[in-house]
C-alpha cells in the first residue's frame, strides 16, 4: 500500500516507517479476535498480548489510518460529558471511579511510551482549558471543589496568568491539567502495533470483517479472504461496523472535526504562544491547539456531522486562528485534513460486554486519546475475568443513535450552542466596552 495509504497530514509527512502487514488469507485461531487498527483495538491487543492471550486484529485500511492517526494528539483525563452532568445522573461515588479510570488512561499511555523507549512521541506537557467568556469571581473555588470531588489534579488560572502566556483578549480563566501531555499520534499508534506483533500478536491490514457468527462458545470473524474463530471479540470501529455488528454502528453516529498544520512561522509565533503544552477552549465546537515544530501551529476545531471536506477548509482554519491570534498575520497553512470521529449522542464512549465474548470498546469521538486506553483497559480485564471496570460504563449503553435523523438532530444541537457561545462572547464584549466608556 505504502505511503499513498494514508490520508494527507502532517502526522502522515512525519511517521515512522513502517512496512505493510498483509491482510488474513486464511482461517485462524486465536483468543481474542479485534475489529479496528485504531487506538481502541491497539490498546485493546496490547493489554491482552502482554498477558499472554493470542490476539488476531483487522483493519479495513492501515494502522491508525482513521482518527486515532490525525487528531489532536491531547492526551489527559476526564471525558467529552461533563462532570457535574455525570454527578447528576451517577452520584459522585460512580463518577469518581468513572474519573479514576480515564487517570488510569492516561498512566497507560505514559507508561506505553516510555516501555517503548520512545520518549520523542511526547511532544509537550501540561494542558490549559480555556474560557471565552468570564466566570465570575467564584471560579477558582468551584473548580478546586470539583478537582477534590474528582480526585482530580488539574487547578484554576485566573485570566492574568492566562495573559502573560496567551497574547490574545479571547481568553478569560482557565484550567490548568500538569498530568495531560500532547503526543504524535500516528507514531504512537504505529509503535503499539510494532510491539503487540513482538509479543506474538497477529496483526492484518487491508482486512475488512464482513460478518459475525456464533458456535456455541466460539465467534467466527469472517473477512472476504479469510475467519478468525475465537472465543471473544472486540468490536473497535465505529459507524463502519455495519456488517459485522448493525446495533453498534446504529448506535454511533459519525462526526467530522478539521486540523490544519502551518509553515513555519518563525519568532512570531513564541510571541503570541508562550506556552508548550496542549490548548483547548471550553466551547461545545471548540478550538485546541498546540505549537509543534518549534514554530508551526497545529490548529484544530469546529465540528459537523456533515463529513464532507470543505471546499474552502485552508481558508476556513486561517480564519479561526487569526480570529484568536491576529498578530500572527499572512500565515500559509501547509497541511489541512478532516478527521472523522465516532461519536454517542449520550457522550460518553461505548465500552463493554454486549454478548457472552462479544465486546465493544467504541465511540471515543471528543475524549482525547487516553480514553481509548481507559476503555480499552476495561475489556481487557473483562476478558480476563474483572467485570468491574467495563460495569462503570454500562449505564450510557448502545441506543440506536438516530441515523440521519440523529445525525440532523445532533447537528442542530451543535449550532444552538455554538449561538450561544457566540452571544455569550458578544454580550460580555458589549457589557466591558460600556464598562469602559
Amino acid at each position: 500500500m505504502g505511503d499513498s495509504a494514508y490520508p494527507a497530514s502532517w502526522y502522515a509527512a512525519t511517521r515512522d516507517v513502517s512496512a505493510d502487514r498483509p491482510p488474513l488469507a486464511a482461517r485462524i485461531e486465536a483468543d481474542v479476535a479485534i475489529v479496528g487498527g485504531g487506538f481502541a483495538g491497539l490498546h485493546s491487543a496490547r493489554l491482552l498480548a502482554l498477558q499472554g492471550k493470542r490476539v488476531a486484529l483487522v483493519e479495513r485500511h492501515r494502522i491508525g489510518w482513521g482518527a486515532s492517526g490525525r487528531n489532536g494528539g491531547f492526551v489527559g483525563a476526564g471525558f467529552a460529558e461533563r462532570s457535574g452532568a455525570l454527578i447528576d445522573r451517577l452520584g459522585l461515588d460512580h463518577t469518581r471511579r468513572l474519573y479514576a479510570q480515564s487517570q488510569r488512561g492516561v498512566a497507560i499511555v505514559r507508561e506505553a511510551i516510555d516501555a517503548l523507549g520512545r520518549p520523542e512521541i511526547r511532544m509537550g506537557a501540561g494542558k490549559l482549558s480555556l474560557s471565552r467568556t468570564d466566570q465570575g469571581a467564584g471560579f477558582a473555588d468551584r473548580t478546586r471543589a470539583l478537582a477534590d470531588r474528582l480526585g482530580a489534579a488539574f487547578e484554576p488560572w485566573e485570566t492574568a496568568r492566562v495573559r502573560t502566556l496567551l497574547d490574545t483578549q479571547r481568553y478569560h480563566q482557565a484550567i490548568h491539567d500538569p498530568l495531560s501531555f500532547h503526543i504524535h499520534p500516528l507514531n504512537f499508534a504505529l509503535a503499539l502495533a510494532a510491539d503487540i506483533e513482538a509479543c506474538g500478536g497477529a496483526i492484518h491490514e487491508a482486512t475488512e470483517a464482513t460478518g459475525l457468527s456464533r458456535e456455541g462458545g466460539t465467534w467466527r470473524l469472517q473477512t472476504s479472504r479469510g475467519e478468525i474463530a475465537a472465543p471473544h471479540v472486540v468490536l473497535a470501529g465505529n459507524a463502519d461496523l455495519g456488517p459485522v455488528q448493525p446495533r453498534i454502528a446504529r448506535a454511533v453516529l459519525p462526526v467530522a472535526t478539521y486540523v490544519t498544520v502551518t509553515e513555519n512561522i518563525g519568532p512570531r509565533l513564541a510571541e503570541a504562544i508562550r506556552w508548550s503544552g496542549a490548548i483547548s477552549d471550553t466551547r461545545r465546537a471548540g478550538d485546541y491547539y498546540r505549537v509543534i515544530d518549534g514554530d508551526r501551529l497545529l490548529w484544530g476545531g469546529r465540528i459537523t456531522t456533515d463529513t464532507r471536506e470543505p471546499p474552502r477548509l485552508r481558508d476556513m482554519m486561517r480564519g479561526d486562528i487569526l480570529s484568536v491570534y491576529p498578530q500572527l498575520g499572512d500565515i500559509r497553512i501547509e497541511y489541512a485534513w478532516p478527521g472523522i470521529m465516532g461519536y454517542a449522542p449520550h457522550k460518553m464512549p461505548q465500552v463493554g460486554e454486549i454478548e457472552p465474548g462479544l465486546w465493544v470498546c467504541s465511540a471515543f469521538g471528543g475524549h482525547g486519546l487516553a480514553q481509548t486506553a481507559a476503555g480499552a483497559d476495561a475489556v481487557a480485564a473483562g476478558i480476563l475475568g474483572d467485570d468491574s471496570l467495563w460495569r462503570l460504563f454500562a449505564p450510557f449503553g448502545t441506543s440506536w443513535a438516530g441515523g440521519p435523523f440523529g445525525r440532523t438532530a445532533t447537528q442542530l444541537a451543535y449550532w444552538s450552542l455554538q449561538a450561544h457561545d457566540w452571544w455569550d462572547e458578544k454580550r460580555q464584549a458589549k457589557n466591558a466596552e460600556t464598562l469602559r466608556t
